[in-house]
């Protein structure tokens, strides 16, 4: 009988929220004691739905560990956001995290941080004003002190070699494409940096992590062909060459979306990477010396996560219907041990004999693990370890849906089958719902939806009584490469059609007329909201459309074109949308862009955005919210100043879901209009 490297200690204890003097309370106040409203309650009708356990009850997100280093680095959220450090040899829960400076991070985007340990300094990947102009910042550990030390327009992400000697990053310049990125090597100790090689039209540099060979004499990052997301390289660079040049590591000809090199190698000459060549993310090695590259896994679900440990990779296949943990041979791609899990679990690092993975599901908090994974005569195991995760008088309170896993029909067939296709949601129900049958709503999620995670968005709504109908419609992530592509080029179009599908399922299904179902999202899936409440009928000839109750759309973006030439992801518009500079496209991005059809604009809704948004720029939801009022629609527009992509902060996040809210009651409090004579397909 195997027995386990690690004893069991389990962490599952209540963490203090930010700030003592108001914190979120586990048990009833005393007899004779009225509670005291807090600032983080918002209102639906007779519903008083506590934002404070759901946003400090269990005040962590964005977990960055180092187990080279035994920290780790996470946020802190509350009024201010904290960076905070754990020091994971140590660990006795939470409450001996200390915060490390006095920044303030909901006003300002932490993408990444690596910790150096020989000088105690932290290197982050970070912008100044919540605007995502990222840039490279050290921080020192015992001071707290936040220094710049790039000033590009961009940087797409860096790397530090092994000794922790040398920095690389990919620094973009130019305020709108086409781009021109660079690979520049810093050295740590004078900060001074030298431009290495740049790209060109026919290989551009792109969002990665530059990882350095174990001498620390090349660079490998990722790279599109021609700027085209559908043809992403492996790339290497020989920062000892005279004049160095960009080699290309996989094959070119193959299609892929995905290709990035895990941190560390297994010797001098063999790395390993994941890639989606044959449709789903996999684990290939490269050789250094030779160029061989070979495929290890041929999974059927996305490896979405892995890490090299002494017993082998540590790693993560998964679709929305559950995860694996797996352990696979890096030389041979065997799965020698794995572990099957509900929800969603990702591998964040791992080093020597231990790994430090997630864990979470529609109806289930998110959990982090730290575990001993060991080989002995029986072969690799998972040994026990400890967890952070809710107390339960938290998990109570932010628990309000129950998920359910169901299939719906829309309206075509699935090539690779032959079937009529069927995609995947989850529908979230409030564990209490309203006894008022009028006050019952739907919102349907525009895009990014069907994901086994847990959503505090759908949660709140359950909590006030409300469903969350969550599909993967076409384009979407989880069912790989083939799935992901059937929107390219085709943005607003057939995508928008599943909308329409899954509403009438939930008519259907739910008992709901249509004014009772609305439609959500945010960026993407912003544009998408004003896309299904502006649809022109006849669009690919599918005459289809319907009547959504109501729409909330945050920082989306309502003219393709503007969007394309403002923000900074055009590459993305481009294999989404088109090519503007071509005349047929041009016309297409103008056709399916909501501002386009702002007439058509029938329910209420709301636009939400934050003024430093530069992902998707305020003046997207400006533009559409100044034509629809000039033509009477109704529209409303809340700005939050300051706020960049993401709204972050307890007082904003309550004033976010109070307009929500809003806007929901007086939908149920209105008349239902007319149905219209354009609605098809019912």
């Amino acid at each position: 009988m195997r027995s386990p490297l690690v004893a069991s200690l389990t962490l599952m204890a209540a963490c203090a929220p930010p700030h003592p003097a108001r914190p979120y309370p586990n048990t009833e106040p005393p007899a004779g004691e009225a509670a005291v409203e807090s600032e983080g309650v918002v209102h639906y009708f007779d519903r008083a739905v506590d934002l404070t356990p759901f946003l400090v009850g269990f005040p962590y997100v964005q977990w960055m560990p180092s187990l080279r280093t035994n920290r780790m680095f996470v946020l802190k959220t509350g009024d201010r956001y904290e960076l905070q450090m754990l020091d994971l040899a140590g660990a006795e829960g939470l409450a001996s995290a200390v915060t490390v400076s006095d920044v303030d991070w909901s006003q300002r985007s932490l993408w990444r941080v690596h910790h150096q340990s020989g000088t105690d300094t932290l290197w982050l990947h970070a912008d100044a004003r919540n605007d995502e102009h990222m840039n490279l910042w050290t921080m020192n550990l015992k001071t707290g002190s936040l220094e710049q030390v790039t000033d590009h327009d961009y940087v797409y992400g860096f790397g530090l070699d092994e000794a922790e000697s040398q920095v690389a990053y990919l620094p973009r310049a130019g305020a709108a494409p086409p781009y021109r990125t660079c690979l520049r090597v810093m050295d740590v100790a004078s900060k001074a940096a030298r431009e290495v090689v740049c790209d060109t039209p026919a290989l551009s540099f792109t969002w990665s992590t530059p990882r350095f060979s174990q001498d620390g004499r090349e660079v490998f990052f990722t790279a599109q062909v021609e700027g085209d997301r559908n043809r992403v390289q492996l790339v290497a660079v020989d920062l000892a060459a005279a004049r160095p040049s960009v080699r290309v590591v996989t094959d070119a000809k193959v299609p892929r979306t995905d290709a990035e090199l895990l941190e560390g190698w297994l010797d001098a000459d063999t790395a390993l990477f994941i890639a989606n060549d044959d449709g789903f993310r996999n684990l290939y090695s490269m050789s250094r010396k030779t160029g061989a590259v070979r495929q290890l896994t041929r999974f059927t679900e996305d490896l979405t996560s892995a890490t090299i440990t002494d017993i082998g990779v540590v790693g993560v296949h998964r679709s929305p219907l559950g995860s694996s943990l797996t352990v696979i041979d890096p030389r041979t791609g065997k799965v020698a041990a794995a572990r099957q899990l509900p929800g969603a679990a990702d591998v964040l690092d791992g080093r020597g004999g231990r790994v430090i993975w997630s864990h979470e599901a529609p109806d289930q908090h998110f959990e982090l693990n730290v575990q001993q994974v060991w080989a002995d005569a029986q072969g690799p195991a998972f040994g026990r370890g400890w967890a952070l995760g809710l107390s339960e008088a938290v998990r109570s309170a932010v628990v309000q849906c129950k998920a359910e896993r169901v299939t719906i029909p829309t309206f075509d067939r699935d090539k690779a089958t032959g079937k009529p296709r069927e995609l995947h949601a989850f529908v979230l129900t409030p564990l209490n719902p309203p006894a008022d049958q009028s006050r019952r709503l739907a919102l349907i999620e525009a895009f990014y939806g069907g994901e086994n995670h847990y959503s505090t968005f759908a949660h709140v709504m359950c909590a006030a009584g409300l469903t969350v109908v969550s599909p993967t419609v076409r384009g979407g992530d989880g069912f790989g490469k083939a799935f992901a592509a059937l929107n390219d080029r085709d943005l607003g179009g057939d995508e928008i059609v599943d909308l329409f599908h899954v509403a009438r399922w939930t008519e259907r299904t739910l008992g709901l007329r249509p004014a009772q179902i609305g439609v959500f999202g945010g960026s993407h899936g912003g544009y998408a909201t004003m896309r299904a409440l502006t649809f022109p009928p006849g669009t690919k000839g599918h005459h289809d459309r319907f009547d959504f109750g109501f729409g909330l759309a945050h920082a989306g973006f309502s003219d393709i074109k503007s969007f394309h030439d403002q923000c900074n992801i055009p590459d993305w518009v481009v294999l989404e949308s088109g090519d503007p500079a071509r005349p047929d496209d041009l016309a297409r991005m103008k056709d399916r862009s909501p501002l386009s059809h702002v007439d058509l604009l029938a329910a209420p809704l709301l636009l939400t955005h934050g003024s430093n948004d530069w992902r998707v720029p305020v003046g997207e939801s400006r533009a559409f919210f100044e034509k629809a009022k000039a033509l009477g629609k109704p529209v409303t527009l809340v700005e939050f100043e300051g706020q960049g992509h993401h709204i972050e902060g307890i007082e904003r996040i309550a004033r976010l879901y109070q307009a929500r809210f809003d806007l929901l009651q007086r939908v149920v409090e209105s008349p239902p209009a007319p149905k219209s004579a354009s609605a098809a397909g019912q």
